[in-house]
Order: structure tokens, then C-alpha cells, then sequence
């Protein structure tokens, strides 16, 4: 079964066309991949609760708790640097930039997912140009993580009450255990897609060359207003990253 984030509100974020908010989604990824300085991508982290809770009206508790699934890939994360970087006062700071930055893309990615139904994701990629089976296959990718981030939660709930205790041991004693986990939740990924391979085939996928919508949808003044302010964020960053160096730490010298 597929899951889903989107959230049914009355947000500005809601209402606009999903172009812009794919416009918006693509400049925001970019922007934080530009910017490694830990100052600026914990800006950036910031900056992206903020838009979920004003423009978006999703509330920052729940904003916070989607993102409690990273929690172990950004502890390994931070933990790695210090091994692989030194000195190792350096590589902490790189490993909580790279988390940081790990954060802001999931979140805002859940901020796309709980504010834009599948169907107009999808019609927003092909209105923008993008064959059907693209847009379908992006949307159903994004609509992964939501399922993904359900299976995980039920099946943790399931192994704990088996009496499975992941808190307990070393770091190297929870991976181990982390496999009660991973071994059924790949199983159940697998399924899932096969069930979707079925229900694609049994609605005569691709069988037709041209798609029809049963809901047209057209950009207004405060969508292209949207765009145009992405566009000016996402120039201005590559600006100052690329221009004058700003918010860039040099790895390897």
C-alpha cells in the first residue's frame, strides 16, 4: 500500500500551482547543496521549518517528528566525519554540516509531499513539459518515503513488542540488531512494488499515448510571483557561492 503526507489545509503553500511548488522544491534543493559552512545550513534548516509552519500551516511538532527516521544515518553521520577527516575538530564540523544538510532535504521535501496531492504533481510535471510516465514515476518515488517511513514505524513497533531492544549495546551491537528491521522492511518494499507493477497493468498502463485530466490547472499572479521569487533566491545563492565564495569550506586543500 502507498502512503501518503498530504495534508488537507487551506495554507498558501496549498494553494498554489504545482509548478511553482516544483519550481520552488528544485531551486531549495539546489540551494542547499551549494552551501557546505555549518552556520549557513543550519540557516537553511531553519529557513525550511519556518516555511512548512507559516506558509504551510503544517506545525513544527510535526514537521520535527517526520524527520525522526534520519536521526540514525545523521548520528552516523557526524560520528563518521571525525574518522575520515583531520584533524577531527574539522570533520565533526563537516559531519553536522552534511547533517544539517541531509535534514533540510528531507524536510523539505515532506513540505512538497503534505502540501501537494499525487495527481497534481504529477500534471505539474507534465505541464511542464515532462512526459506522463516521468512525473508518474517522480511522484510515485516521492511517495515512497512516506510509505517507507510507515513500514519502518510498524515494523519497529512489532520487534519491540517481540521484546527487541535496539537502545541496549554499542554502536556496533544496534547495527547488528538493526537487521531485525531491515531484513522486513526490504522484504515488504519489494511487495509493495510489486503490487504497484500489478495495479499499473491492470489500469492498462501506457497503453495510450496521449493523457487526459479531469481537473485542468493554470498559474495565476501569486504563482508566478512564487517562481519569480524562487528564481531570485536560487540566483542569488549561486551568486554568492560561486561569485564571491560565500558559505563554502574547502574540504581537501
Amino acid at each position: 500500500m502507498i502512503h501518503t503526507f498530504y495534508l488537507e489545509n487551506d495554507s498558501f503553500l496549498h494553494s498554489l500551482d504545482p509548478r511553482a511548488k516544483i519550481i520552488g522544491f528544485t531551486s531549495a534543493l539546489v540551494i542547499v547543496l551549494l552551501f557546505n559552512d555549518p552556520l549557513i545550513t543550519g540557516g537553511l534548516f531553519i529557513s525550511a521549518l519556518l516555511l512548512g509552519k507559516i506558509l504551510g500551516k503544517i506545525s513544527l511538532r510535526k514537521l520535527l517528528g517526520l524527520l525522526k527516521p534520519l536521526i540514525p544515518l545523521v548520528v552516523f553521520t557526524i560520528l563518521l566525519w571525525p574518522i575520515i577527516h583531520k584533524p577531527r575538530v574539522e570533520g565533526l564540523i563537516f559531519g553536522v554540516s552534511f547533517a544539517l544538510r541531509l535534514l533540510t532535504l528531507g524536510l523539505v521535501t515532506f513540505i512538497l509531499l503534505m502540501t501537494t496531492k499525487q495527481r497534481d504533481l504529477i500534471q505539474g510535471f507534465v505541464k511542464l513539459g515532462l512526459p506522463y510516465e516521468f512525473g508518474l514515476t517522480i511522484s510515485i518515488g516521492l511517495r515512497y518515503i512516506p510509505t517507507l517511513y510507515i513500514l519502518t514505524k510498524n515494523i519497529m513497533d512489532a520487534q519491540k513488542s517481540r521484546g527487541w531492544e535496539v537502545e541496549k549495546g554499542n554502536i556496533i551491537v544496534r547495527i547488528r540488531k538493526m537487521s531485525a528491521v531491515m531484513i522486513p522492511l526490504l522484504v515488504a518494499s519489494l511487495k509493495t512494488a510489486h503490487e504497484l507493477g500489478i495495479a499499473l497493468e491492470s489500469r492498462a498502463f501506457g497503453a495510450g499515448k496521449k493523457r487526459t485530466f479531469l481537473r485542468d490547472i493554470k498559474m495565476d499572479k501569486k504563482d508566478y510571483v512564487a517562481v519569480f521569487t524562487s528564481l531570485l533566491l536560487l540566483g542569488t545563492a549561486l551568486y554568492l557561492r560561486f561569485s564571491l565564495g560565500f558559505g563554502h569550506i574547502r574540504i581537501y586543500s
